[in-house]
């Protein structure tokens, strides 16, 4: 069976990573303190109604795996990068969905607070040769960045307006947010966005979904995923792909069996959790579609929702806002 060797090396190096980000202005006893204010949930209860965006369904995509041995159902909602924001990788994905590549493969890695990965490798199966070839370059978005410049313009303006007009005290983003990974960010369109080099990136946070590959140039083909769980995969921002991420049902990503050290790989594919499907929502039947909504990137209410939580660590820290749509 092949390995994601890469993955592997990156799991071994990052085992030390922080938990959170520090600047040198962190103040080690504010963890301590009692955050004073509406809870996150009330933040988001309180949000304008006209700030909560819906998601395509046509972006959308549902894993099936087999119940759990309890009989729970065991579904994962995943989002994919809208295609103006993406590129080889997310048509990839968006193909084998259609042709229900990942039916009856099954998840075979599991790395405890690092990845859960899935596709066909321990099942021979071969690769639609139709499959674009993706370059690194790929891994940077130009228009992703572009939304970023104007939704986080957009949210200083209204930031403003709600602090002069409603007398408000809402915090510019990096008062909250303490970033030490050589990147500036923000959001765009409900993603978290990076800026290095100059060029714009969706950031690996917890829920990513990110392909697998083998060495540089070799960007994998979006057959091999990886759910990211833990913070420790931030490092992995511009050195993999990324084509999404998990809306609902992470945890059952996450509270699987661990697979053996030092890479999480299961040992035998009978330990591998089956997989029944993976479809695009739009596939399913009208009575199986779930919607969901997310809250815009410029909408004051995001700051807040972050503050609620306490307002120190990096972007990824808190999980962006998105609910099943009322």
């Amino acid at each position: 069976m092949k390995r994601q060797l890469l993955w592997l090396a990156a799991c071994a190096a990052l085992t030390t990573s922080p938990a959170h980000a520090q600047d040198e202005n962190y103040d080690d006893e504010y963890e301590e303190e009692t955050v004073e204010g509406p809870s996150p949930q009330e933040v988001l209860a309180a949000a304008p109604a006209e700030h909560w965006l819906p998601i395509p369904l046509s972006d959308l995509m549902v894993m099936r795996l087999a119940d759990a041995a309890d009989g729970t159902r065991r579904e994962i909602v995943m989002q994919l990068l809208p295609a103006r924001y993406s590129g080889g990788h997310v048509r990839n994905v968006r193909t084998l969905a259609a042709m229900g590549w990942w039916n009856d493969t099954g998840i075979y890695r599991v790395a405890r607070n690092f990845v859960t990965q899935f596709g066909s490798n321990p099942y021979g199966k071969t690769v639609p040769d139709t499959l674009e070839t993706v370059p690194e370059s790929e891994y940077f978005n130009a228009a992703l960045g572009e939304k970023r410049r104007t939704d986080m313009a957009a949210l200083e303006e209204m930031r403003t307006w709600s602090n002069t007009h409603k007398k408000t005290e809402i915090q510019p983003l990096m008062k909250i947010i303490y970033e030490n990974y050589g990147a500036k960010v923000g959001f765009a369109d409900g993603w978290p966005v990076g800026l290095k080099g100059g060029k714009y990136y969706p950031i690996t946070c917890r829920g990513a979904l990110s392909p697998a590959h083998y060495d540089p140039p070799d960007t994998g083909s979006g057959s091999e995923i990886s759910i990211i769980t833990g913070e420790e995969a931030r490092s992995l921002d511009t050195t993999f792909g990324y084509v999404g991420r998990v809306i609902d049902g992470l945890e059952h990503a996450i509270n699987l069996p661990e697979g053996s050290p030092p890479g999480g790989f299961y040992d035998d594919v009978s330990q591998n959790v089956p997989i029944r499907s993976i479809r695009p929502m739009t596939e399913l039947p009208n009575e199986e579609h779930r919607h969901y909504e997310y809250l815009a990137s410029y909408s004051p209410s995001l700051l807040q929702y972050i503050a609620a939580h306490g307002g120190y660590g990096n972007i990824c820290t808190v999980d962006y806002p998105v609910r099943p749509r009322r």
